[in-house]
């Protein structure tokens, strides 16, 4: 790929509201300040970028709006950061507050059960029934996928509230990918030109609700073990697909309260990202703005029987991809 490699942001506005922003190294530059210049001057090449407010509405023309944006790169670096021309649009990163990259998905697919570690240690667990145990023969299988709601995103460095009455709440570190253009029954092998980008996420669970002892038959509660508010920190930032040169070699780490809880790796999938969009998209249509969590890896609390109290901080990180710090802090109640 040519040209510098760059990631995208959400910040939080001062004032309320928010902005989307190229990042490059600590610097950030708004993405409306730094199109009105680009577009001004006579370097521009590519087409018209369209869309500045968010990086959902960028994504909604992914593939005509990233080739304007890596010219846009291209333009400030030959101006420089500290440009006139950027004037009011830069900021250093440290300053600001990252929000989910993309605020308001679509849908939010996750993946359940898709490291053969975790798999083994939510039935030693007790959390999956006995019996055969699912030992990643994807011949006569496929995906397992449920969904979370869009207000249960959070960002890289917001803190998340403990339910009332809630004790058993889990981390799970896992590599995301966000959707860049719409399709229905896609092939694994053509998938991955579907994905824009990929990012850092943990889904949060709250195993106290994810098996229902009242009603037996049904088992698992996917809503109420992992629809909670903020239970779905994504960030800092989305790193284009074109400048992630494999994402089968990622690793994915945890630490809480500075000790390391997971390590593992993409590359121990059972059913790669590719897959698990065939499978979605003999189901329904994958749209831009749809955002995947692809599956955690082996040492959730669950296994250890070890939970996340108030004062708690967690730390998520996909390789390259960004590193999330999470407080865990008690509810309050709304009036």
């Amino acid at each position: 790929m040519n040209g510098t490699p760059f990631k995208l942001a959400t910040f939080a506005a001062a004032g309320g509201g928010s902005f989307p922003a190229i990042v490059l190294g600590d610097d950030v530059i708004g993405i409306e300040g730094a199109y009105r210049a680009f577009r001004d001057s006579p370097h521009r090449k590519a087409g018209a970028l369209g869309a500045t407010a968010g990086l959902y509405e960028i994504l909604q023309d992914w593939d005509a709006n990233f080739a304007v944006l890596q010219e846009m790169v291209a333009f400030i670096e030959k101006e420089g950061v500290k440009s006139e021309r950027f004037k009011g649009a830069t900021a250093k990163f440290a300053d600001l507050r990252p929000l989910a990259p993309v605020l308001r998905p679509g849908k939010i697919l996750n993946a359940a059960q898709n490291f053969q570690e975790h798999v083994d240690e939510m039935i030693r667990a007790g959390m999956s029934p006995q019996g055969k145990t699912f030992t990643g023969e994807k011949s006569t299988s496929h995906p397992y996928l449920f969904l979370k709601a869009g207000t249960c995103l959070a960002g890289a460095f917001d803190d998340i509230a403990i339910p009332h009455g809630m004790q058993k709440i889990d981390w799970e570190s896992e590599l995301c990918f966000a959707i860049g253009r719409q399709g229905k029954r896609i092939k694994a092998e053509r998938a991955l030109e579907h994905i824009a980008g990929f990012l850092t996420g943990n889904d949060v669970s709250c195993r106290d609700l994810q098996i229902r002892p009242d009603r037996p038959g049904l088992r698992s509660d996917w809503f109420g073990g992992k629809c909670f508010d903020n239970f779905a920190p994504m960030g800092p930032y989305l790193v284009p697909r074109a400048f992630v040169p494999d994402h089968m070699k990622l690793k994915i780490r945890l630490w809480v309260n500075g000790t390391l809880e997971q390590d593992g790796s993409s590359s121990q999938f059972i059913y790669t990202p590719e897959e698990q969009i065939e499978f979605i998209t003999g189901i329904l249509r994958v749209e831009p703005g749809d955002l995947f969590y692809g599956g955690t890896c082996g040492g959730v609390g669950q296994g250890k029987n070890r939970f996340l109290k108030v004062g708690d901080v967690m730390e998520t990180e996909v390789e390259g991809l960004g590193r999330m710090k999470n407080r865990f802090v008690a509810e309050t109640v709304e009036g």
